[in-house]
């Protein structure tokens, strides 16, 4: 049986900072050379920072041809939306929501009283396959211990969706993708398996790594570092003895053309701006701001 080697590193991608709601934000995808990875095609790294008492977070908003993905690496967080579906998932856990054909929700940090409490974590987006674009709206909470681990030669691998080196995650997914959170031993490196036809990237959320083949490529924390396609494992190694944490993610290549209007990511500008109406005159709910 042959072995492909580790695949090569295409290109860097440095964060850039956005907020989003009362939330600052360091934004990876999309970005000016690189608009999606698989499917994904949008990626906010929020905190750490310490959440204050009646924090907003991000207000109702609309979504759609599209799911959004909160993974959360610390704190509390609420998640509320106009098809009636409401949740709050700890450290770990994940929210997994289905825009659609269209949806309003909210989400925002809780704080449990201490006045110490750190919220950290990725939001990230896919782009829904051009034949589900439409679908209906719909939500799952991922409680943390639902996500499913595993120790790696080098390290430890959290799979939230698809598979990554034999382990597959619970979400369910509209589309071929796989979205993992890996941590790296210091001194120690690894081979992560994923399927030679994805796309692949890796966020830097803690740490600094080298990544690909050859003596690897150099990345920070708030790098995004695009693998080249071609199939071969993806090669982390944590060259020093501080920890190293990256958010891993990829899958079948977006079904494009992809039209960004602002929440809505659709395949035309006509369904891009029918979003937009559909929102405007009430089609897709309400919601109320929080209390």
């Amino acid at each position: 049986m042959t072995t492909l080697a580790s695949r090569a590193v295409e290109r860097v991608i440095a964060s850039q900072p956005a907020a989003a709601g009362t939330i600052p934000v360091r934004r990876a995808l999309p970005d000016r050379e690189r608009r999606s990875v698989g499917p994904w095609v949008f990626l906010d790294h929020f905190g750490p920072f310490r959440v204050a008492a009646g924090d907003e977070g991000v207000g109702p908003h609309p979504h759609a041809g599209i799911e959004t993905v909160t993974y959360l690496l610390s704190g509390r967080n609420e998640h509320r939306d106009s098809a009636g579906h409401e949740g709050i998932v700890s450290a770990g856990g994940a929210q997994w929501m289905t825009a659609g054909r269209g949806i309003v929700h909210a989400e925002r940090p809780l704080d449990d009283g201490s006045g110490h409490t750190v919220h950290h974590g990725i939001q990230l987006w896919t782009s829904l396959p051009r034949a589900l674009k439409m679908v209906s709206p719909r939500y799952r909470r991922l409680e943390a211990d639902e996500i499913a681990e595993a120790r790696v030669a080098g390290g430890t691998i959290r799979v939230v969706a698809g598979e990554v080196s034999g382990v597959k995650g619970p979400a369910e997914t509209l589309m071929p993708a796989f979205l993992a959170h890996v941590r790296v031993d210091g001194g120690a490196r690894v081979d992560l398996e994923v399927s030679a036809c994805h796309e692949a990237a890796a966020y830097v959320i803690e740490g600094e790594g080298l990544f690909g083949a050859e003596g690897g490529t150099r990345a920070k924390a708030g790098e995004l570092v695009v693998f080249a396609e071609g199939g071969g494992e993806v090669a982390i190694a944590n060259a020093g003895a501080e920890p190293l944490a990256v958010m891993l993610l990829g899958g079948r290549p977006a079904e494009g053309p992809l039209v960004f209007h602002g929440p809505f990511v659709m395949n035309s500008v006509e369904q891009a701006r029918a979003a937009d109406i559909a929102y405007r005159t009430g089609r897709m709910g309400s919601l109320p701001a929080a209390r």
